[in-house]
């Protein structure tokens, strides 16, 4: 009996597997010594993939496709669990507050992220999509910085989620805007009201079928006494939600949220969050290693001057949108700051705008390399921003 049909593909699985040896180990030890350190959890695992990734030192993956779909998985998992300890009545309550500050901050950002490309003298085009990828902060970053905290259920805690979320809502008309103007060759208002009209469907449709049917479902599954069941039709349908999202032209993250947000409150969402933390946190990890594994020395110093620059405009930008965005409820000036600063970073949906350019052949390819700079350093900052800003907060 021949049990090697196709050695290349053999070869590939080991190959694999060797990558996320490689990984995981290093990821431990940087992890540990940056524990000792007491330095985040977040810039171990980052330090660890610039070690170990192709342009590092030790170069020890050669190949980050693994790495990102890995990362894929590790966004799904995250905010499914955030969504787990984010009923709807928490939506409810920060809809109106949430809703005026992430689109403050978007706004803003548009603005200062073209301004600065027609500045460095880019292409329309080119400035376009870099406005749109500095435009939406880090979900998976922040929510894991605050996770690492301990405060991810703080009043001010849940209000940066429910931006985080809004934001992603956003991101996903952006895209679709982004899209269609490339290949029409034009802005078209109609495109971005039927993106929104779709995503209020989707998520009206999704949250009234989820409450009506799923809660029957689980107390079916109450009879079994076999944990196994439980956690499987749970993330079959935080991963189910998520492809269908992505499917629609919407996050992924956002499907995962709110398979997250139908099954919270429930009796058994203590339970699935205790089950799936182990191996989330595993995810998680690789996906901070894939950002670190992305940086290219080289191209600090070739583009350095552009990265510097937009660095400091994504960070003091972003702060000061919602500085102001805040403000305007009169929460008070240290709280306008601390969320302000907590928001302050890029992440997956930078990426995710860049390679939609780079396969429409609408930008240049120094865009891509340099904003995936500017999402690393801001990355590196964001736990030391977040641990200042959560500071300045206080109750409201």
């Amino acid at each position: 009996m021949t049990y090697n049909q196709n050695p290349l593909q053999d070869l590939s699985g080991i190959e694999i597997i060797g990558d996320l040896g490689y990984l995981l180990l290093f990821s431990a030890a940087i992890g540990i010594i940056a524990y000792v350190l007491r330095q985040p959890l977040v810039l171990g695992f980052l330090v660890a993939g610039i070690l170990i990734g192709p342009f590092g030192p030790f170069s020890l993956i050669k190949d980050t496709t693994m790495l990102t779909e890995f990362s894929e998985i590790a966004i799904v998992l995250l905010l499914f669990g955030v969504g787990l300890a984010f009923p709807i009545t928490h939506l409810k309550s920060i809809g109106k507050l949430g809703a005026v500050i992430a689109v403050i901050e978007v706004v803003a950002m548009l603005g200062v992220g073209l301004g600065v490309g027609l500045a460095f003298g880019w292409s329309m085009m080119d400035s376009m999509f870099l406005a749109a990828a500095l435009s939406i902060s880090s979900t998976a970053i922040i929510v894991k910085v605050l996770e690492e905290m301990g405060v991810i259920e703080e009043p001010s805690s849940l209000l940066l989620i429910g931006v985080l979320v809004i934001e992603d809502l956003i991101a996903a008309v952006l895209i679709s805007t982004l899209h269609s103007s490339v290949l029409s060759g034009g802005f078209s208002i109609d495109q971005m009201l039927w993106e929104i009209a779709r995503i209020g469907m989707f998520i009206g449709g999704t949250v009234a079928f989820g409450c009506l049917g799923m809660p029957k479902v689980f107390a079916l599954l109450s009879n079994i006494p076999r944990y196994e069941l439980t956690i499987l039709v749970a993330l079959g349908l935080a991963f189910g939600l998520s492809f269908l999202s992505q499917e629609l032209g919407f996050s992924a993250a956002t499907g995962a949220f709110l398979a997250g947000v139908i099954l919270a409150g429930s009796r058994f969402s203590e339970d699935i969050i205790n089950l799936i933390t182990p191996i989330r946190e595993v995810f998680v990890a690789i996906f901070f290693v894939t950002i670190g594994a992305l940086m290219d020395i080289n191209i600090i110093a070739q583009y350095w001057l552009p990265i510097l620059v937009i660095t400091i405009v994504t960070i003091v930008g972003k702060t000061a949108s919602v500085y102001l965005g805040v403000r305007l409820f009169q929460l008070g000036p240290n709280n306008a700051l601390g969320i302000g600063l907590s928001m302050a970073q890029l992440g997956e949906f930078s990426f995710i705008v860049l390679m939609i350019g780079q396969d429409l052949g609408a930008t240049s390819s120094f865009l891509f390399p340099i904003v995936g700079m500017v999402v690393v350093l801001t990355t590196i900052l964001a736990p030391f921003l977040i641990k200042k800003g959560t500071k300045m907060l206080v109750a409201y």
